[in-house]
């Protein structure tokens, strides 16, 4: 048996997931900011630019297949509340091998995605040649570790599922320290310039695996090994739920990762120094905005278990996502405050002010207003996001992503055409609040649609 049924959601016991998961949330655009605070130190505004470009790019091959972590988190905390052992189990190992088989795929197919990296990125738009240069370096090193990076989602998904998101960041920070470390002897000890910091990421993602398959190895022997009894029947049911459910997911996720492309690839009309701003203050908005990560992880923990629990399940889910939303909504207001007080001396500690960056700097204050509103435009979006994850709702995820991202597209082009940069942080900015409202709307069909699955 996984254990004992679940309890009710309490304060206290939500911190106990959500701050862990909001420390593990950020490590991700960390290695953003490591990079750019490395690079902008040990190179010029040409390879920054290129970096923004390559971590964009990183970012649509990746986030695209992050509906692993979600899709697996939501029906492995099914799992756990209505203690099945062997569907646990096989989750893993789907779970682990279609991030295999995804990163694989990336990783063969990377002359085809050079070439259209370049005709989107470069051809089409105002950014130098040598940015692209940049990018096309970055691309080539760092794409042989998409199979661990991929794999990784999974598995990290199956942890968080269960609520372990002690081990979530143990994993993430790890992966980061490797990272900042190799970054800082690759590019500002041995010179190496963007291909060090290339292979500096992609070292970090292949030792992040080795360390997430520790964890996950660890479970698995505490309950006795990796014993996994099924039939066929159940495995591939158990397949169908999961690619189901991924199909949603990764259809929400396209869109989301097209509005950020769309964001850089905007902001290159604006020429190299704009664009190099422009990739400073995203990476430090994902930054702490994603510190709303940890509840939205709580959330989806609490309201997985509380649906497969055999039993209180209306109790148990109304606990889940009241205490989880309290705690987004206190932590949406700390961020806003902290990016008042101090995100100028933030925009300095990562972009440096060295004569080669400067300009970076001014130019990234400029706009540093639409970044403080940020966290208060995700918090509803990221914690719903929790929520339905949770429920394994994911069509209403992605119902909404397509009506917000079309309303978003509208208003780039109309805003960013006729207020340059301040318009296309209006745009952005917009697109977070309409994404929640969007799901606070299917939130109304929510209650009857899952009331078989709740009442019990």
């Amino acid at each position: 048996m996984v254990g004992a049924a679940p309890q009710a959601a309490t304060l206290r016991s939500a911190l106990q997931i959500a701050w862990p998961a909001s420390l593990a949330a950020i490590i991700t655009p960390l290695l953003g900011l490591t990079d750019v605070a490395v690079l902008a130190r040990g190179s010029d505004a040409q390879a920054l630019a290129g970096a923004s470009l390559a971590g964009s790019l990183f970012s649509l091959l990746y986030w695209t297949f992050g509906f692993l972590r979600m899709s697996l988190s939501g029906l492995v905390a099914q799992s756990v509340g209505s203690n099945d052992e062997v569907s646990l189990r096989a989750q893993l190992i789907q779970g682990a091998g279609m991030g295999l088989v995804i990163g694989l795929t990336l990783a063969i197919a990377q002359g085809g995605i050079s070439i259209a990296a370049q005709q989107f990125f470069v051809d089409s738009s105002n950014a130098s040649e040598a940015a692209g240069e940049a990018m096309q370096a970055y691309l080539r090193i760092r794409i042989w570790a998409a199979p661990a990076a991929i794999m990784t989602m999974g598995i990290l998904g199956w942890l968080t599922g269960q609520g372990r998101t002690g081990l979530l960041m143990l994993v993430t920070i790890g992966t980061a320290g490797v990272n900042a470390i190799l970054s800082i002897w690759f590019v500002l000890g041995l010179g190496w310039g963007i291909a060090g910091l290339a292979s500096a990421t992609a070292l970090a993602e292949l030792f992040g695996l080795l360390v997430s398959a520790g964890c996950a190895a660890a479970i698995l022997h505490r309950r006795g090994g990796l014993r996994i009894h099924w039939d066929r029947s159940r495995l591939q049911s158990g397949w169908s739920n999961l690619l189901s459910l991924n199909l949603d997911i990764l259809l929400r996720t396209l869109v989301l990762n097209a509005i950020f492309l769309s964001f850089t690839r905007f902001s290159a009309d604006f020429g190299d120094l704009t664009l190099a701003a422009n990739h400073v203050l995203l990476n430090l908005v994902l930054t702490l905005t994603l510190l709303l990560d940890g509840p939205a992880i709580a959330a989806e923990t609490f309201v997985g278990q509380a649906l497969g629990a055999p039993r209180d399940r209306r109790a148990l889910f109304e606990a889940a996502w009241r205490k989880t939303a309290i705690i987004a909504a206190v932590m949406a207001a700390i961020i806003c405050a902290s990016l008042l007080v101090a995100g100028d001396g933030l925009l300095a500690l990562t972009v440096g002010e060295s004569h080669d960056t400067a300009a970076v700097l001014v130019e990234a204050r400029r706009y540093l207003g639409w970044a403080t509103l940020m966290p208060v435009a995700v918090a509803m979006a990221y914690h719903l996001d929790g929520v339905f994850v949770g429920a394994t709702r994911a069509d209403a995820m992605r119902n909404t992503m397509f009506v917000a991202g079309a309303i978003y597209f509208g208003l780039a082009f109309w805003l960013a055409g006729s207020f340059g940069n301040h318009g296309l942080w209006a745009a952005l900015l917009i697109f977070m609040v309409i994404r929640g409202l969007a799901l606070v709307a299917m939130w109304g069909g929510f209650g009857p649609q899952m009331q078989r699955g709740i009442t019990g």
